[in-house]
């Protein structure tokens, strides 16, 4: 049986959704989860449970500790909710999609800080209870609140919404992401409207020009925009807060590049590096390839252990991605066991010929120092959790 630290982080590397821990032990259960990547974060919680877990076990542990954490969170749900209606004149921006959310909330910081007081959501504090931390950081000053909305179930995005009033909403794409959580692209769709429907009658919402035709029987109350390129969004956001299409366009080219999401790194012996690693989806990895092709590279190296949370979709989107890959990489590194097949199979169709397989990052690093030389482009294409080995 796996022990109780290792089991105590598998249930955090799951959200501590108890229903995602027991369908991992069922699948794997003979495997444990080892902290090689990350580590265990003994938060309060953390400590609380591994202490009720000793005496109970860790699932008894979820259920005793649900209602006392239950109540922490309404209780600081409720005190941002307070803070942020006494807020006169603030107004929000929330951002919600499956993919660019991060981006183009950056973009947004950047375009508007010069003029206004502005305060974002930071790293992976998109949820409920990140916004409501994020809130408690609210100052009198601020003028602005760009808040990134993640949903990971229906009623995630207007939970969020409630407790933050956006006047402005962004849907930055629809894709697959978290498909097996949702169940279906409808589902998906519907709960990143929520963003939209939550808005007021003299609010704007903006959304990707192909969501047109399955968005015509919604009714809105606000305003709805249509893009069709990220830099029409980002002009008509400047505008509303006065900067003209000198200034945004000027601001998007200086806009800091965000870690791990394809961040162009320069390595000792004239070696790049492409660190797309924060996570990837279908359309993120073609965009990663293309910045790969486009490189002037000796050698071009892919590495990666696929995508996940796809579902039922999962092993063809990798089998594509795959295939796509093997007509840009001339080296790739398969890292782990959860996409092996469908990333072999995908370059096989493709006809790659220089294919490897490695049990885990340490090994994929090994066989790079192998066949990398001077003039190398390594496009570094998602990186997975401790529990997807």
């Amino acid at each position: 049986m796996m022990p109780l630290k290792n089991q105590l982080y598998l249930l955090q590397l799951e959200e501590y959704d108890l229903k995602r821990f027991d369908e991992w032990l069922k699948r794997y259960p003979d495997r444990i989860v080892l902290e090689k990547k990350s580590r265990l974060n003994w938060t309060p919680k953390a400590r609380a449970l591994f202490i009720l877990a000793k005496i109970f076990g860790i699932r008894k542990a979820v259920l005793i500790f649900s209602p006392v954490d239950g109540l922490i969170k309404k209780i600081l749900v409720y005190m941002a909710s307070v803070k942020i209606k006494r807020m006169a004149g603030l107004i929000s921006i929330g951002i919600t999609g499956s993919f660019g959310k991060t981006t183009v909330k950056n973009e947004i910081f950047h375009i508007l800080a010069p003029k206004h007081q502005v305060l974002k959501t930071e790293g992976n504090y998109n949820t409920l209870l990140g916004i409501a931390k994020t809130i408690s950081q609210l100052k009198s000053k601020h003028e602005i609140f760009i808040c990134e909305m993640a949903a990971y179930q229906p009623g995630d995005i207007k939970e969020i919404a409630g407790l933050v009033g956006p006047k402005i909403g962004i849907v930055t794409a629809i894709g697959p992401m978290h498909f097996e959580r949702f169940g279906s692209m409808e589902s998906i769709l519907k709960t990143k409207l929520e963003l939209i429907e939550s808005l007021p009658k003299d609010g704007t919402g903006f959304l990707p020009k192909e969501l047109e035709p399955q968005i015509k029987n919604y009714k809105f109350l606000a305003n709805i925009e249509f893009f069709s390129l990220k830099k029409e969004l980002l002009i008509k956001i400047g505008k509303i807060f006065g900067l003209n299409e000198e200034e945004v366009l000027g601001r998007i080219e200086t806009t800091p590049p965000i870690q791990h999401r394809q961040e162009i790194i320069k390595a000792s012996g004239d070696i790049t590096i492409i660190d797309d690693t924060y996570n990837s989806n279908p359309a993120g990895f073609i965009f990663a390839l293309e910045t790969l092709k486009n490189t002037n590279a000796q050698k071009k190296i892919l590495v990666t252990p696929g995508m996940i949370e796809l579902g039922e979709k999962q092993f063809e989107l990798n089998k594509d991605a795959a295939r796509s890959a093997a007509e840009v990489a001339d080296y790739v590194i398969i890292v782990g066991e959860t996409n092996k097949r469908a990333l072999e199979e995908g370059l096989k169709e493709g006809f790659a010929k220089n294919v490897f397989w490695a049990p885990d990052l340490d090994s994929a690093k090994k066989k790079l120092s192998e066949i990398t030389i001077p003039g190398s482009t390594i496009l570094l294409e998602n990186d997975l959790p401790d529990h997807y080995f």
